[in-house]
């Protein structure tokens, strides 16, 4: 008893507690940051026009690509009971035109034609370089009209839904402010802001990687610094492990999930620092390691 309570009163042992603490912490917490940003869809849900029944258009974000700076959205059309042909959502009695403000894109739905699905490709507007905390905007303008005449066409009213089933991004949406609200919307055109950040489980790996990186460094660092201080001779296997963590601290930065390339905010928070301090360190041991050896020869 006396031994185990001199252990458990020992600094070891509370070193070894807290290390134990900070792992499971860090396990809790990554599972949890993943089952919420899993289940944590975007969406937006417009309102009615007038509380009457109108064409309703909803937009699925299905992919985004930060790398190209893009978005692909798949756009769904339900048409007003009035527009349709025998009551069926899907299908127009009359020539209907989309119009894709944002991608520059038009879309001619012909009369007594089935609408397919729409696939329209908006542009990310940010900066990569803040990775891991990179925000990216873009902008959804839609146009829905029919023709009046030859020269002249008629703004469809519209409400337009919008969801996105993808965990890899944290999407939100929010309204783009405008002139008059309704108006715009009794006129057939719509516009939505898409915002795209890193998913809150992303950012903690990222973050977990970058401090053990930075930690890594700092203890090469110490290690160096010791050996220095109170001249210990440098053995081999000493020089094999700071050179195979030299080599593998890049693999070890690009296991951050979806990192670009380099000179990015991480790298200048923990790789470059983590990359410089093991490669001076590496370099004065193997330094002090022959001379040391010379001294040892000569005596």
């Amino acid at each position: 008893m006396t031994f185990l309570h001199r252990f458990m009163t020992s600094n070891r042992f509370q070193l070894i507690f807290f290390i134990l603490v900070l792992i499971a912490g860090s396990y809790l917490a990554s599972v949890r940051y993943f089952i919420k940003d899993k289940s944590d869809f975007a969406s937006f849900t417009d309102v009615d026009i007038d509380h009457v029944k109108t064409s309703v258009i909803l937009a699925d974000v299905r992919t985004v690509e930060i790398d190209k700076r893009e978005a692909k959205v798949e756009l769904r059309i339900y048409l007003a009971d009035e527009l349709t042909l025998n009551h069926k959502a899907d299908t127009p009695k009359e020539d209907l035109r989309l119009i894709s403000y944002s991608s520059n894109e038009e879309f001619l739905f012909k009369a007594k034609q089935p609408i397919r699905k729409v696939l329209i490709t908006l542009p990310l507007l940010g900066t990569i370089t803040d990775y891991p905390f990179d925000t990216f905007q873009t902008t959804l303008g839609l146009g829905f009209f029919r023709n009046v005449s030859d020269l002249e066409t008629e703004g469809i009213p519209l409400v337009l839904n919008m969801k996105s089933p993808i965990t890899r991004y944290k999407l939100e949406f929010f309204e783009k402010q405008v002139e008059d609200y309704w108006t715009d919307r009794r006129t057939g055109n719509v516009d939505r802001l898409i915002q795209v950040a890193r998913t809150t489980s992303n950012q903690f790996v990222s973050m977990f990687i970058m401090i053990s990186m930075f930690c890594l460094g700092i203890i090469i660092l110490l290690i160096t610094a010791r050996i220095l201080l109170y001249k210990k001779e440098v053995h081999y296997y000493e020089l094999i492990l700071i050179s195979v963590l030299l080599v593998a601290l890049p693999s070890l930065r690009n296991s951050q999930p979806g990192i670009p390339g380099f000179a990015v905010l991480s790298d200048y928070l923990s790789f470059f620092w983590a990359l410089g301090l093991t490669t001076v360190s590496l370099i004065v041991l193997i330094i002090h390691w022959h001379f040391f050896k010379e001294k040892t020869e000569s005596e």
